[in-house]
């Protein structure tokens, strides 16, 4: 009887993870409360969007200056394990912006961000679960790699 209701949570989990994967991209005709909105079916989290802090505050001055031309609306959410979850609606260009810098040694490494289509969170904590990408750089090229469960 043990084994089976293991199974069954187990497979009842797997199933959440599965469906909560396969759930539309968020609508981000509602800028970053689609992004919330879409959080919050998978989630349970990220009810609340606040919008009334400076980006460069909250990103830190280099990281300003290189996404906040290509963030058409922020914004940020609680969901754990993060206070402050940053939700983006993006511009096109923030690769290019983002290999320029790497190339100037303005940053080193990759976007510290959660890409989805359009968009990108703040987090890296199980973003895994959500399926969005994170975005590996070189002066030259950007490719956006599925995030794993490690």
């Amino acid at each position: 009887m043990r084994a089976l209701l293991a199974l069954l949570v187990v497979g009842s989990v797997a199933f959440a993870l599965l469906v909560g994967r396969a759930e539309p991209t968020p609508d981000l005709s509602r800028g970053v409360d689609g992004i919330a909105a879409w959080l919050h079916r998978l989630t349970d989290e990220c009810a609340t969007v606040r919008r009334d802090e400076d980006f460069a505050e909250f990103a830190g001055p280099v990281r300003a200056k290189v996404y906040a031309p290509y963030i058409a609306e922020w914004g940020t959410c609680t969901k754990e394990p993060y206070e402050r979850l940053g939700l983006l609606v993006l511009r096109p260009g923030l690769e290019q912006a983002w290999r320029t810098a790497l190339a100037k040694g303005e940053v080193r490494g990759d976007p510290d961000l959660a890409f989805g289509d359009g968009f990108a969170l703040t987090g890296s904590e199980g973003m895994e679960y959500l399926g969005l990408n994170r975005l590996e750089c070189t002066p030259t090229a950007c490719s956006l790699i599925p995030i794993k469960h490690h």
